[in-house]
């Protein structure tokens, strides 16, 4: 019946109007309606804004750069991203680095690169977690300006006060070989340079973003190459940094992702009051709750075409609905690490915004429970980091409802679901309600399924995200983004795949002890790549503990040989060097088959007799990884050697226990 009544409300809102942001608020502003101003204050609301010099250095609504640490923005102290007192990849660039600059007389922040100024439009970002992108239109030597926008190659990393340059090549000639010649100048732009220069397309503002920032979009190519995207108006109360004439038709439009965006258009609600006119989300079937927040937080291309970087029916040029299937408007093009590979092995994303994918790799949307959907554990109308919710109703022990305060730093979010069953059987919803009272027997049920202490707000100990969803993920800086999977990796796939677990980076790597080698020292968390030789030595450990053969958790991720090429096919017939070497009481032994036909790889002692078959089995042309479990070996040297074909090698390695 849902179902039905769904197709209903959205018939109806495809003859509706948009009315504002601020209209919805005027009611629902207070509890009896449930208080949704909070979504004021959201990255939802504030993705994209308008840079005022009233609100400089105001997170959320303001430019907040600030590299030299003053307490002024960097456009209003003049910058120049060459200053070698501040941290910044453009300090090579000398006098073609950008240059900050705020016209105070016209309230207008500028980037000039060589000898161009181009006004700086619109900013993305800025919240005090992340980073902050400037957009801007480009000045054509005709006296006119760009119809599009376009990302230049300034990023604010907001956590560590530095400038990255992001896709510098689509603005210097050749940044990566030290060619730093600006592509654009003052006196030889046009629009033909600009929409021929692919790079510059590649960061067309209209092209690769507004389809996940507005409301509702609508696209049109412009007869010299570029693009015009419409939103829809803003309501008469939409005030702000949040609005903008977006395709200078002389109305402003609502930017960023608004009420109507989850809702759809509310002009028949606005009218009636009636809820049946408007679309709630907690009507729509599991999968359609799930794809509406997945339009945007996933990563990859409009359908069929691929015009645009985001969800679009790029056929016959419509946007997604409420209540419309992800894949009839998108094509994924999400950024992962090397796992995956297997059946039963889950895929964990490397880039940012891909928490749906991730999602879809768990076991959460098919839980035998019930079917989990985002806004279980977001409510994006809250003021709370991450729009984590602050309550979940649950059926207490006599089937009433019963409220339970949540938070993710006391487990309560988790437990507020997880208890009654699995490991946390003996925990029932009152005592999550309850959680101080409740303190023993919580603590108990949870160090019996984590094997630490329970300390999560204090020293994180058991704290349920920091094992299922470890910050594995870059945005601005390498892991500052959660993942979304709530797999607790291995050290099994830092040893495979040089990506990080959930041991190491949510505590392991971050505390020096030379006392055990359960802590990391000197390890680097700023690379990508987790084959330091402290990373894998500390992987190497824990793996005793977590992973094939484990004492605590006895758990194989991965269960078969693996390809790791990505269809890149190898040059030669290779075996590499095992890693880790020396080892104990697994390795693993990468090689590369340029021939399909039988592999065979076996481990010999000095003596030269055959102590074990690691592969023996035709295989395809490609990039592979196997593991050597050598726990029921002797300490020694060992030799390991492949055949296929007509190639032979043989290597080297050492097992100590």
């Amino acid at each position: 019946m849902k179902y039905f009544i769904f197709v209903v409300l959205t018939a109806l809102m495809f003859s509706q109007e948009y009315v504002g942001n601020e209209a919805c608020l005027d009611c629902h502003n207070n509890p009896a309606l449930g208080d949704m101003t909070g979504w004021r204050t959201t990255m939802h609301a504030n993705g994209f804004s308008t840079p005022l010099g009233i609100n400089s250095m105001l997170d959320l609504y303001g430019v907040v750069a600030d590299a030299n640490q003053n307490g002024i923005d960097d456009f209003i102290d003049g910058l120049s991203l060459s200053d070698p007192s501040i941290a910044s990849s453009f300090l090579d660039y000398g006098e073609n680095a950008p240059v900050l600059g705020y016209d105070s007389d016209n309230d207008q922040y500028t980037i000039t690169i060589g000898d161009l100024t181009m006004p700086v439009m619109l900013m993305y970002g800025g919240s005090g977690d992340y980073k902050q992108r400037y957009i801007v239109k480009i000045p054509i030597a005709d006296g006119t300006q760009t119809t599009s926008h376009y990302v230049t190659p300034v990023q604010y990393n907001e956590v560590t006060h530095e400038y990255v340059g992001y896709h510098p090549e689509a603005w210097y000639v050749d940044p990566s070989n030290g060619d730093y010649t600006p592509l654009f100048s003052a006196s030889s732009v046009s629009i033909d340079l600009i929409v021929a220069s692919s790079n510059t397309q590649k960061r067309n503002f209209e092209k690769q973003c507004v389809g996940c920032h507005f409301n509702h979009t609508v696209m049109e190519e412009t007869p010299s190459g570029e693009w015009i995207a419409d939103a829809p108006d803003a309501g008469i109360d939409d005030t702000g940094s949040s609005v903008y004439d977006m395709d200078g038709d002389g109305t402003l439009d609502l930017m960023n992702t608004g009420c109507e965006r989850c809702h759809g258009p509310g002009s028949d609600h606005l009218s009636s009051g009636s809820p049946l006119d408007i679309i709630n989300p907690a009507n729509l079937t599991s999968q359609q709750a799930n794809d509406m927040c997945g339009f945007c937080h996933s990563r990859g291309s409009s359908y069929p075409n691929e015009t645009f970087h985001f969800p679009y029916d790029d056929e016959n040029m419509h946007d997604w609905e409420v209540g419309d299937t992800w894949s009839d408007y998108y094509i994924d093009h999400g950024g992962y690490y090397g796992d995956g590979n297997t059946t039963d092995e889950i895929k964990n994303s490397k880039k940012h915004h891909q928490q749906y994918f991730d999602l879809y790799e768990s076991s959460k949307p098919t839980y035998a429970y019930h079917e989990v959907t985002c806004y279980e554990c977001h409510d994006v109308h809250n003021e709370e980091k991450h729009q984590i919710r602050t309550e979940i109703i649950k059926a207490d022990e006599a089937g009433e409802d019963l409220s339970i305060a949540t938070k993710n730093d006391d487990n309560t979010l988790c437990l507020a679901c997880h208890a009654s069953h699995g490991d946390f059987e003996s925990l029932t919803p009152e005592m999550i309600a309850d959680p101080i009272s409740s303190l023993t027997e919580i603590a108990t049920a949870v160090s019996n399924h984590t094997r630490h202490n329970y300390d999560p707000e204090g020293s994180g100990e058991s704290k349920c995200s920091s094992c299922h969803m470890p910050k594995t993920i870059k945005s601005a800086i390498h892991y500052d983004i959660h993942s979304h999977t709530f797999e607790t990796i291995s050290p099994q796939k830092t040893l495979l795949y040089g990506m990080p677990n959930s041991c190491s980076v949510s505590c392991h790597q971050e505390i020096e002890n030379s006392e055990t080698p359960l802590f990391s020292t000197g390890a680097d968390l700023t690379l990508s790549d987790w084959t330091e030789t402290s990373d894998i030595a500390l992987a190497d450990t824990l793996l005793k503990f977590f992973g094939p053969g484990g004492t605590w958790w006895d758990i194989d991720q991965v269960l078969e040989i693996y390809e790791t090429g990505n269809g890149i096919i190898p040059s030669e017939f290779s075996i590499d060097q095992n890693y880790p070497n020396p080892f104990n009481p697994e390795t693993v032994i990468g090689f590369n088959i340029i021939e399909s036909g039988n592999v065979k790889i076996t481990i010999h002692d000095l003596i030269g007799r055959e102590v074990g078959i690691l592969v023996n089995e035709r295989m395809n042309v490609g990039t592979y990884k196997v593991v050597f479990d050598a726990r029921n070996y002797s300490s020694g040297i060992y030799l390991y050697t492949i055949e296929s074909n007509n190639f032979k090698e043989t290597k080297k390695m050492l097992l100590f226990k």
